[in-house]
């Protein structure tokens, strides 16, 4: 230890004495550790950190789902109130069993009404989860509390306790109104990750006695908590023989469907979102070994001005084992000073990377910081970059004649260092173009996406939504009469060419129904199809921009009393209906009935025409099969409203705000966006991954560039006596300022040779992985080339250029 200990301080003084080199081979790999210990935190945070629950190992989520059709992720509100209860009664597995949904209230305010997100849960649900825990005031939901007409309290969080209340310690007791009905508040969260959420206050979830005995309605989110020592095997053992007993018991319901349970960890985060960081993580590693081999060059360079050094200690008795040892660690001590810089990089990094992420793109648990182990991990990456950063110099040193070096002086270049330093900069080539590759497909799926015919208009649109509380409006008269007044009323406002009433509309939500069709013969009603179900009023198409392909759209003719109509996708028709015509075909619905817990009988809709496919979901998914009814023969309380302006749909926003405070002063306009405003929103995430990753590869070409600059120019000053003498000797300019050229270009393009094999394994990678990645496009690989040899081609010119300039007088007196 006490000789280590000595290296390093001769180490730390060799790096004082050269502060142009250390600064250079510090920041490198500075820049190659601070990318890495920042993507390392987003992936610690969200794959590996403890998370803030009570064993939370043994929380899962427990989901319903037709046999054979296992997602990797849970359904959101894939279980029926029925079959919960059920498990909640039978299940032998779970120390606790506890469900949720999640809403959009109205909390009436001095001025005007907001809208925030709630969570609807069963009693025990934060007590299970230890949501706060403790509570900064008052207390959770009774048992009681979740039993209809009991139901009317509500627990804060602490963040809406905060900013809203002022931190009101008198607030437990004080009664607020959601949904025009009063509350009474019990409880308010601690902080912790139920700020995060999108939900800002908790409220009873009570089944009416219809919901409990109905195993149709799906809707429910379900999660659970092993009882101790229960495997997740043991716990879908229980849950299958239930789910038998289940379809026994209720066989028009329950047949095809079965549960499951899943580990709770990361359940709602996408497959595109775990793959998009991991991939990050990729890309910075290549940045780090870019950087080391940089940095070994460096080293590589300073050991050849060293080697006359190195041999004369090695003559006074020094082994060749104390020498490498000196020369990594040197190595390792520029590796912690560059660790320290990167930490305090990765500090602003860390920031800038979470402020460009995506809203609620990782779990709410996920706290990503800089704490004890990423710093370890920046401690073990800093400890491996000195040592590949130290092992070229130390092989070089190893395989060194001391008694050659001592008779040239020094002054001759190694053979081997030389062609060592060419490996090292055709290795960061390599790196960089398979970095490139992958930036380059990450710009090319998002100008793909970007560019992506979604199939409906996406300018001067502005969207927006009514959350209607319950109760508001009743019955299909009164729904019917609210809207058509609302519609008259925003159609007189300036600037306005059309507008749409409806339950859901591109890129937002709506119902999925199952559906047969008439007359032939009805499958399992488990195992009936299913497609998003939208009530819309005539306009809706129009002011969409959505083409009919065949038949006609909805008309103002299609009204309340009338024969029920529907307008179907292509996807629907091609998949259902495949050999007949589509216009002669009914399909059979149940009736969605406002306020009521199960639906109504079926209905059958007569199709009179057929609307293209509209990427309704966003351009990464695929068409679903869709069923348009009128909005007067099916009437929803709480609506979308989409307004086609003639200019910019922001500047009508304040006159429509008006029009509905008019007809309803307590109905806020909520979520309100313009089209191109949520289509950018769908985008986030692949516009996050794009950022990041072109960011990374950019690094990594300068860095590569840097690389090729610094060994042509140690090359031209090792040679400046050789480029005198052939100058002496007849040589002109043009020929040293091609062959130097040619020596770093050859180079550059052996690395890009071998680069491109990984480019090739990329590009396969992210074809399977990325959305908007298909075949191998040679146009986009060869761009990537081609910037790189260009990078290096630059990087060569200025000691090419230099090499050219030699006065061979001066060059031959100075030897």
């Amino acid at each position: 230890m006490s000789n280590i200990l000595r290296d390093a301080r001769v180490g730390l003084r060799l790096l004082w004495k050269n502060p142009g080199f250390t600064a250079v081979a510090v920041l490198t790999l500075a820049l190659g550790i601070a990318a890495n210990t920042a993507i390392f935190s987003v992936i610690y945070a969200t794959f590996f950190e403890p998370l803030p629950y009570r064993d939370a190992d043994r929380l899962v989520m427990v989901k319903s789902h037709l046999q054979g059709d296992q997602d990797v992720a849970p359904v959101w509100g894939s279980v029926s109130p029925a079959d919960f209860l059920e498990w909640k009664g039978q299940a032998t597995v779970f120390e606790d069993l506890q469900g949720w949904s999640g809403a959009q209230v109205n909390i009436a305010t001095d001025e005007r009404p907001e809208q925030v997100g709630a969570a609807p849960s069963t009693p025990g649900f934060l007590s299970m989860m230890g949501y706060g825990h403790p509570l900064a005031l008052g207390r959770t939901f009774l048992d009681e509390e979740g039993t209809i007409g009991n139901e009317q309290v509500v627990i804060l969080t602490h963040r809406l306790w905060r900013e809203r209340f002022g931190e009101d310690p008198e607030i437990i007791g004080r009664r607020i109104r959601i949904d025009d009905e009063p509350h009474t508040v019990v409880g308010v969260l601690g902080p912790g990750p139920a700020d995060l959420n999108q939900s800002e206050i908790w409220l009873p979830l009570a089944f009416t006695p219809e919901q409990q005995v109905n195993h149709e309605g799906r809707w429910l989110t379900v999660m659970g908590r092993l009882k101790p020592g229960v495997t997740l095997e043991q716990a879908n053992a229980n849950l299958a023989a239930i789910s038998r007993r289940l379809a026994a018991a209720h066989p028009t319901t329950n047949t095809a469907w079965t549960a499951s349970a899943e580990p709770f960890r990361n359940s709602f985060l996408s497959d595109d979102t775990k793959r998009g960081l991991w991939l990050l993580l990729g890309a910075v590693a290549f940045v780090l070994l870019i950087a080391c081999a940089n940095v070994a060059n460096l080293l590589l360079a300073r050991g050849t001005a060293r080697q006359r050094e190195l041999a004369v200690r090695v003559s006074l008795g020094a082994s060749r084992l104390e020498i490498v040892r000196q020369l990594i660690t040197e190595s390792l001590v520029l590796a912690l000073i560059g660790g320290a810089l990167g930490v305090a990089l990765a500090s602003g990094l860390l920031s800038l990377v979470v402020a460009l992420m995506p809203p609620y793109m990782l779990p709410t648990e996920a706290n990503v910081r800089l704490n004890v182990p990423v710093l370890l991990f920046t401690l073990a990456a800093c400890g491996l970059s000195g040592i590949l950063a130290g092992c070229a110099p130390a092989w070089q040193a190893a395989h060194t004649s001391v008694h050659d070096t001592l008779k040239e002086g020094g002054r001759s270049l190694s053979g081997g260092g030389h062609r060592l330093r060419r490996v090292l900069v055709a290795t960061e080539f390599a790196l960089a173009l398979t970095l490139l590759a992958g930036g380059g497909l990450a710009i090319q799926s998002l100008f793909t996406l970007a560019n992506a015919d979604l199939g409906f208009r996406t300018k001067q649109l502005l969207t927006f939504s009514l959350p209607v509380p319950e109760g508001r409006l009743t019955g299909a008269k009164e729904i019917n009469a609210f809207y058509r007044q609302l519609i008259d009323r925003i159609e007189a406002v300036p600037g306005v060419v059309s507008q749409s009433v409806s339950t859901a509309m591109p890129l937002w939500g709506g119902f999925g129904m199952q559906f047969e069709i008439a007359g032939q013969p009805a499958p399992d009603r488990a195992q009936r199809p299913n497609a998003r179900f939208n009530m819309v009023s005539p306009e809706y198409f129009e002011t969409f921009g959505i083409r009919i392909t065949q038949g006609r759209a909805l008309t103002d003719q299609d009204r309340e009393g009338g024969l029920p109509v529907a307008v179907v996708n292509e996807t629907l028709v091609r998949r259902f209906l495949p050999d007949v015509d589509p216009l002669t075909q009914r399909l059979v619905v149940v009736q969605l009935v406002p306020g009521a817990s199960e639906p109504g009988p079926d209905i059958e809709w007569q199709i009179v025409g057929v609307s293209a496919d509209v990427r309704n979901e966003g351009p990464t998914n695929d068409q679903r099969a869709e069923i348009h009814v009128p909005f007067w023969q099916s009437p929803w309380p709480g609506a979308r409203l989409a307004v086609h302006t003639a200019g910019d749909p922001t500047s009508v926003q304040q006159s429509i705000a008006s029009v509905i405070q008019s007809v309803d002063p307590d109905l806020p306009m909520a979520d309100v966006m313009t089209m191109g405003q949520r289509v950018s929103e769908s985008l986030a995430s692949a516009r996050f991954n794009t950022v990041l990753f072109g960011s990374f590869a950019f690094v990594a070409l300068l860095l590569a560039a840097f690389g090729i600059y610094g060994v042509m120019s140690f090359v031209v000053a090792q040679r400046t006596h050789e480029i005198g003498l052939r100058m002496a000797l007849g040589a002109d300019r043009a020929h040293v300022l091609r062959q130097v050229l040619r020596e770093g270009m050859t180079t550059a393009v052996i690395g890009t040779a071998v680069g491109s094999v990984g480019a090739f394994f990329v590009d396969r990678t992210m074809r399977g992985m990325v959305s908007g990645v298909s075949d191998v496009d040679p146009t986009a690989f060869i761009v990537v080339a081609v910037t790189l040899l260009g990078a290096a081609l630059l990087a060569c010119v200025v000691p090419a250029r230099r090499a050219a300039s030699v006065d061979p007088m001066i060059a031959l007196r100075q030897e």
